[in-house]
């Protein structure tokens, strides 16, 4: 179990600094990808001490030197991965400072034979990396996205779990009064490696896609606002104004014979919908299930229950159906079939 723990750690190194040049090499000049490039080279050097040990000879001290920013830098890397904008200001570079500053002065302190400070040192790190662990948690639960946002839900959802899951195994387990043989605690530590490094990676290939969705806070609805989303709700269903395809947040105000931003406002406050086109895209799948679960229209492509619903083509149609079902609509009508069959069956 040893020699697997420090097998996978090595591994795990040789990921992490594989990341690192890659940031230093042809990663974007971002944020995101340069606390990415830090946090993999401070944990490249942690798991290369770790792994290799006393072989290192002084270099180790170094290198545990070196891996001294992992959780502060890991934080700064939540931040970039969960904010629009992630600048780092006082706060953030004093905290920082202040965990890295422990690992720098203390091979300084061992080499000089004067260790008495040390034991304060290592306290007042563990403190400020907790604080550091703490914040990352709170960054990726911050401004939790809307429902329309099925994807990113998930990357935050998956992120926590593993950074959750890792935070408990490596600080709760370990500080334990039960005995946890070195060889356990080798391969826990190299699997809670391997799994921030595995979502790490993930989240910022999702990211290079995917930009962080915008998100604001919704305005406290006034009557006026419930009132005029009531009309509005009525006059989509009454009208089906959704079916038609290029229906805009315009299209509705002249409907109503009302300014754009009160509609708008009717939409987010009086609604609780995050925007007019979500509003509109959950009438239109709504009709879209109706035709889907309709024996009478399976002679229906599609692409037709699609252009029949308000949709334009077939591409936001599929991702507009999943974000709001969990399911494709060709899933979603096979569903349909096969609790037919279940039930002919019985």
């Amino acid at each position: 179990m040893l020699a697997f723990g420090l097998g996978l750690k090595l591994l795990c190194a040789i990921w992490a600094l594989a990341w690192a040049g890659w940031v230093l090499v042809r990663g974007q000049r971002t944020p995101l990808h340069l606390t990415w490039g830090v946090f993999t080279l401070c944990m490249g050097a942690l798991l290369v001490a770790e792994g290799l040990g006393s072989t290192l000879g002084s270099a180790r001290l170094w290198l545990l030197m070196l891996s001294g920013g992992t959780c502060s830098v890991f934080w700064l890397f939540t931040r970039a991965l969960f904010r629009k904008t992630a600048a780092i200001g006082p706060f953030e570079l004093m905290l920082v400072g202040g965990i890295i500053a422990p690992s720098v002065i203390k091979p300084v302190l061992i080499i000089s034979g004067f260790d008495a400070p040390i034991e304060i040192l290592v306290s007042a790190q563990t403190m400020l990396s907790s604080t550091a662990l703490m914040l990352s948690v709170w960054e990726a639960a911050r401004n939790w996205p809307s429902t329309e946002h099925v994807n990113e839900r998930r990357l935050r959802i998956g992120y926590l779990a593993v950074f959750i899951s890792g935070v408990f195994l490596c600080a709760i387990v370990f500080n334990t009064a039960a005995p946890i043989s070195p060889q356990l605690v080798t391969l826990i530590e190299a699997l809670c490696a391997a799994a921030v490094l595995a979502v790490g990676s993930i989240a910022i290939v999702y990211r290079g896609a995917h930009p962080v969705p915008e998100w604001r806070p919704a305005p406290e609805a006034t009557e006026t606002d419930m009132q005029l989303g009531q009309r509005l709700v009525r006059l989509m269903d009454r009208e089906q104004l959704y079916l038609e395809p290029d229906l805009s947040l315009r299209r509705l105000a002249q409907a109503l014979g009302e300014p754009p931003n009160k509609v708008s406002r009717a939409i987010t406050a009086g609604l609780k919908a995050a925007n007019v086109n979500q509003l509109i895209n959950a009438r239109r799948i709504a009709h879209a299930q109706s035709l889907l679960t309709d024996p009478d229209k399976d002679s229906l492509t599609i692409l037709q229950v699609a252009l029949e619903s308000g949709f334009n083509s077939i591409g936001p149609f599929n991702r507009a159906f999943k974000a709001l079902t969990d399911q494709t609509p060709r899933d979603y009508r096979r569903g349909r079939d096969l609790a037919t069959q279940g039930v002919a069956a019985e």
